[in-house]
């Protein structure tokens, strides 16, 4: 029996970072792995349906069986795809699973997918001295500053996605100036290039926070077209890392109600 006290179940989530962006497209690994996720996320290949053959891909594409064996293998890290010894290898259900919580999902790529026109408004932009938890969050020290960055996501004019960012300067500032960092175009509308070719820092995951609160315990600007205090809001608090375990980047993104609807793929 529960004896008045309140609990707080935290699930923390860790993203991989699947982007092709940081690898060269002259690879016909990469190359040939693009199109399989597009024939997978397209119908192509029907979710519980068998695959061609490796012997198959690789003549059809003109690559060697060596190459077609990693695409496969990439493909099961990424969870579209198992293989069944003697049998062959099939797509996984879970492969049609739209908006999948343990994937990073740009927002614009979410909001177009979803039919909708998307842009986004950065209401604020500064360099400022870090709180004691965004230091011990982004490991910097006491003279480390951080580009904050406050902004909102729009589908066909309607806000439905607030985010803060919160990012050190150290991994910039030697190739932009203060006032290059503050413009609107600076990390958006393509968020994962910024690091990958701006700052040349691949964000290779994520761990996330998610929590939910409502819209009165939230510190959201009066940007909603619902003003119900007590509408849900789903709250993903996450810090990303290069590969050397080091954090670059704090993100707080606020999705109130269900403007968009996330799924959790839990693996046994």
């Amino acid at each position: 029996m529960l004896d008045g006290r309140q609990y707080t179940l935290k699930i923390y989530i860790v993203m991989r970072m699947e982007s092709l962006s940081s690898v060269s497209y002259n690879s016909l690994m990469f190359q040939i792995l693009d199109i399989m996720i597009e024939n997978i996320h397209n119908g192509v290949y029907q979710p519980g349906t068998l695959l061609p053959t490796e012997n198959q891909i690789a003549n059809k594409y003109k690559v060697s069986r060596a190459t077609v064996r990693r695409v496969f293998d990439r493909l099961e890290a990424m969870g579209l795809i198992y293989r069944r010894q003697g049998i062959g290898t099939f797509v996984r259900h879970a492969s049609i699973i739209s908006n999948p919580l343990n994937k990073f999902i740009n927002f614009f790529d979410l909001i177009r997918d979803n039919g909708y026109q998307p842009r986004y408004s950065q209401l604020s932009a500064k360099i400022i001295t870090p709180s004691d938890g965004i230091i011990q969050n982004l490991s910097l020290s006491k003279d480390q500053n951080v580009l904050f960055v406050k902004k909102i996501f729009f589908a066909d004019d309607i806000p439905i996605i607030y985010c803060i960012n919160y990012i050190p300067t150290w991994i910039f500032e030697t190739l932009y100036t203060d006032e290059e960092a503050l413009q609107p175009d600076f990390i958006e509308p393509d968020f994962i290039s910024f690091f990958d070719e701006k700052c040349h820092q691949h964000i290779e995951y994520f761990i996330s926070n998610v929590y939910a609160d409502t819209l009165k315990g939230c510190n959201i600007p009066q940007f909603l077209p619902i003003k119900d205090p007590n509408l849900p809001v789903l709250i993903i608090n996450e810090i990303g890392y290069n590969k050397h375990d080091q954090p670059i980047l704090q993100s707080v993104e606020y999705h109130p109600g269900n403007l968009i609807n996330f799924k959790l793929i839990r693996m046994r």
